[in-house]
């Protein structure tokens, strides 16, 4: 037992050592002294060399290749071997071999994989502090935190984030230190945090212009120009950009250089100089196309198409909002979001599996212990009985010890193989526990990147609004992606707007909701229809034919307020199914019609007024009853509200009694908030959700628009 233990320890000194070495130093010294290409020649002649003499060494002859072209910056090489290399890690045992997930990860990022590299950057960053490689683990911390930022998750990326720039200041790593104060400034500002995030962009930035780092330093100036921008100091934002403009074209950053001149239109558009807003949006179009990021493209689309709308020009408006949502089709978000749907069955069918196997194995180990225990205790109990036999007789206890002898030495056999069968059933639980692990993270990463896919198909809330209407939101999602779902579209001289609630929630409403927004697409922007109520007998028609594609019918739909609104003449032509759409309006300018049916006040006082347009008792998709849609116009003045809300709102229970909020709190909260601004309205409803709501689970999604006529 005791060789075994020391040949142990002498092959983990020996690996140790070897970990620690440079991988071939002479091998690397025979090509000092060349350049350029013949480097590569060198290289690749001494590779081939060295395997045809020793053909078992070839993994940690193609590392070895791998170290070269990383230090040597040839990127592309080292990327393909990196790919060969990622399969047979386990046989490179060397403390930079981290490294390997770091570069595999960046090209599932380039790729758009973000749970494969997150799952890549958990395996580097285990080797890295496994072999204490602090600069590398900051890191593999950061990329997983900016990672899981671009899906959104901006509550783990912090974590993350946190951890790696805690490891940076405990080592004084200047650089990573910088690079995580401004991912975690980033990760902040996702969390409406801007006091937090403009802290950490500060403290970037300082020691960023102390170690002289341009891209850094760039990045820095343009967060904090958007931090400023968001606190609607625009003029300070314009400085900033344009601070972080200059260092961006100096280091030839052209990706952020598009990126600060898509802000500084943004910028304009707010400040009403539409031309410059024009001019600097077709800039950072023209850059982003030569080095082809067709995700930031659709962004500067949005941005471009916005300011012509503002400056009146609706043709070239209507011209790039076009081109944004080809290139949003064209990227296919539908059909990466449908690669979701029955990944949870999946997940939680592995994870009963895996639970019914670690119960059987558990028990078969706590059979072991329990036989290893009466072993012991029948070891001490001949070992206390040959203690007392030797007092009476040296002869008879000769003897005895001879026969307990040979019995501990039948128990010690026995001992030795049940510990291997342990062993065993714990390797076994091991690797069971790191596949459903692995699973598990899958889902959720895939459910997370599917909140980004979600959020990029709906509108900017703080973009739509134009002179002749106003939004304001509240939506929340039950679970990490929504059934509810928010539109909102600018044609010439009309809007379109309104919400929806589908089967569902989570995952399988989120793919509902995506027929839906695609089919909106296609009614408002391809076909020509007077009315709403035809705009939505389309819709229909359009949904159940998605729905029932392949010929199995479902019972899957929606509830949809569809509103039109003509801006040339004020008029609100509104179509609901199964919903209705509320209108706010001042008392002493109250004019409808008694003999209308459809339309009724529901609550009144002496300022305000709470019109209800009903819609009708028939939702979207399969359904039993065939009434026509109809249409309801309505005649909107200055300072009205149309409010448009999802049944989760009223549906939330809570309370002391735990009962449902209802409709009739619902409409009170708005008359009690209707003499507030629409975002002070917005507001009040939130905090008085939140308050029913109190420590009880969100039981449906939560979407209400307020939309405020303002010409």
């Amino acid at each position: 037992m005791i060789q075994r233990l020391l040949l142990f320890i002498f092959t983990l000194f020996l690996s140790n050592i070897s970990m620690g070495q440079e991988i071939y130093p002479k091998l690397t010294k025979k090509i000092k002294g060349y350049k350029d290409s013949t480097v590569l020649t060198k290289i690749d002649n001494i590779y081939k060399y060295e395997v045809k003499k020793e053909p078992k060494n070839e993994i940690l002859l193609k590392y070895w290749k791998f170290t070269l072209y990383d230090s040597l910056k040839y990127t592309e090489l080292r990327d393909t071997i990196c790919l060969e290399l990622i399969p047979n890690f386990v046989k490179i045992k060397y403390d930079n071999s981290s490294r390997l997930f770091l570069f595999a990860g960046l090209m599932k990022i380039e790729e758009v994989q973000f749970e494969k590299a997150i799952a890549l950057y958990h395996q580097g960053l285990l080797i890295a502090k496994k072999y204490k490689d602090y600069n590398e683990a900051c890191i593999l911390l950061k990329n997983i935190g900016m990672t899981y930022s671009k899906v959104k998750d901006f509550k783990t990326a912090e974590k993350y984030l946190r951890e790696a720039l805690f490891i940076a200041e405990k080592y004084d790593v200047d650089l990573q230190i910088t690079n995580s104060c401004i991912s975690l400034g980033n990760a902040l500002k996702g969390q409406n945090n801007f006091l937090g995030a403009l802290y950490y962009y500060n403290k970037s930035l300082e020691i960023a212009l102390r170690i002289n780092e341009p891209k850094i330093i760039a990045n820095c100036y343009n967060n904090i120009g958007n931090i400023v921008r968001r606190q609607n100091n625009q003029k300070d934002a314009l400085i900033y950009y344009k601070k972080a403009l200059e260092v961006n074209i100096k280091s030839g950053s052209k990706a952020n250089e598009a990126m600060n001149y898509s802000n500084m239109a943004v910028t304009y558009t707010e400040l009403g100089q539409y031309s410059m807003a024009i001019k600097f949006s077709k800039l950072a179009i023209d850059i982003t196309n030569e080095i082809k990021n067709d995700l930031s493209l659709v962004s500067y689309y949005e941005v471009l198409s916005d300011a012509y709308a503002k400056n009146s020009d609706f043709k070239n408006a209507y011209l790039f909002l076009n081109k944004q949502v080809q290139l949003k089709d064209s990227l296919n978000l539908t059909e990466q979001a449908n690669m979701l749907k029955g990944f949870e069955a999946k997940y939680q069918s592995e994870k009963k599996q895996t639970e019914i196997k670690h119960l059987k194995m558990s028990n078969e180990l706590q059979n072991v212990k329990n036989d290893s225990l009466k072993m012991q205790a029948s070891k001490n109990q001949n070992i206390l009985l040959l203690s007392v036999l030797a007092l009476i007789s040296l002869s008879i206890g000769l003897a005895v010890l001879y026969k307990t002898n040979k019995r501990r030495k039948q128990t010690n056999k026995i001992l030795y193989t049940k510990n291997n069968e342990i062993e065993e059933s714990n390797n076994s639980l091991q690797l069971a526990l790191n596949a459903l692990s692995i699973k598990n993270k899958e889902v959720i990463d895939s459910i997370n990147y599917a909140t980004y896919i979600q959020q990029a198909a709906l509108p900017n809330i703080s973009q739509i609004s134009t002179d002749e209407v106003g939004f304001q939101l509240l939506f929340v999602p039950k679970d990490i992606v929504s059934g509810d779902f928010y539109f909102s579209y600018k044609l010439f001289q009309k809007s379109f707007f309104g919400v929806a609630d589908c089967t569902g929630h989570g995952v399988p409403g989120a793919m509902v909701s995506l027929v839906g927004m695609n089919a909106l697409d296609k009614v408002v922007r391809e076909e020509k229809h007077e009315t709403s109520c035809s705009m939505i007998e389309s819709f229909n028609n359009h949904v159940k034919g998605s729905l029932n594609r392949g010929g199995e019918s479902t019972n899957d739909g929606m509830d949809i307020s569809f509103c039109y609104f003509n801006h040339e003449n004020n008029m609100l032509h509104f179509t609901g199914a199964n919903h209705s759409a509320l209108i706010l309006r001042n008392t002493q300018e109250l004019d409808i019609d008694p003999d209308n049916d459809k339309i009724s006040i529901r609550l009144q006082n002496e300022t305000f007024s709470l019109i209800q347009l009903s819609g009708v008792r028939r939702p979207i998709g399969k359904s039993i009853s065939q009434e026509p849609f109809y249409e309801v116009n309505f005649k909107m003045v200055k300072k009205d509200r149309i409010v448009l809300v999802t049944d989760g709102f009223a549906d939330q229970t809570g309370g002391e009694k735990n009962k449902k909020l209802k409709k009739g709190t619902f409409l009170s909260m708005l008359m009690e908030s209707s003499a507030m601004t629409v975002k002070d309205q917005i507001d009040h409803m939130r905090t008085g959700f939140e308050l029913w709501k109190g420590d009880h689970e969100q039981i449906d999604d939560v979407c209400l628009l307020i939309v405020e006529v303002l010409s």
